[in-house]
C-alpha cells in the first residue's frame, strides 16, 4: 500500500480489487475521505461502486518451526536407547481401549515396536522408529 496510490485524485484510475469480480482491476476514484485518501471506486468492468481496498502488505511465508524438527531429532535418538534399553520387554498390542504406562513397549500394526514417552487421559505419545506419533488410548 503506497501513500500515493491511495491519494490519487478523483475521475483518475487506479488498479484495486473489485468486490464483485473478485480480482485485481481499473477503477475509477470517485470519493475522497476527510484525510484525502480514496474512499470509493467505480470498477471500469462490471460499473460496480464500492469501497476502496488498499494492497495489503505480502507477508512473508512462515518458516518451518525449528523445535519440532529438532525434537524429531532428539526423540529419533531417545528411540535407539529405548530399543536398547527395552530389548527384552515383551510388546503389548495397540489398541485405543487399552490403557498404557509410561515405558510400556506397544505393537503398532502400521508403525511396528515403539515406547511410551507420555500419557495423558485419551492420548499417549509414542517413540516409533519413523518418528513420535500421538495415538488414543484409554477409549
Amino acid at each position: 500500500m503506497t501513500k500515493d496510490k491511495d491519494r490519487t485524485p478523483v475521475a483518475q484510475n487506479v488498479a484495486t480489487m473489485c468486490t464483485k469480480c473478485k480480482i485485481v482491476l481499473n477503477h475509477v476514484v470517485i470519493l475522497h475521505n476527510a484525510q484525502g485518501i480514496v474512499d470509493r471506486a467505480k470498477c471500469l468492468t462490471c460499473g460496480s461502486e464500492h469501497k476502496y481496498r488498499p494492497e495489503r502488505k505480502k507477508t512473508p511465508a512462515k518458516t518451518a518451526n525449528k523445535k519440532a524438527t529438532t525434537r524429531k531429532k532428539v526423540i529419533a535418538i531417545d528411540y535407539e536407547k529405548l530399543a536398547e534399553q527395552f530389548q527384552n520387554k515383551e510388546s503389548l498390542p495397540y489398541s485405543m481401549s487399552s490403557s498404557f504406562e509410561k515405558e510400556d513397549v506397544v505393537a503398532h500394526q502400521t508403525f511396528g515396536r515403539g515406547f511410551v514417552l507420555r500419557v495423558s487421559h485419551q492420548r499417549m505419545e509414542v517413540a516409533f522408529s519413523g518418528g513420535p506419533r500421538t495415538l488414543a488410548c484409554n477409549r
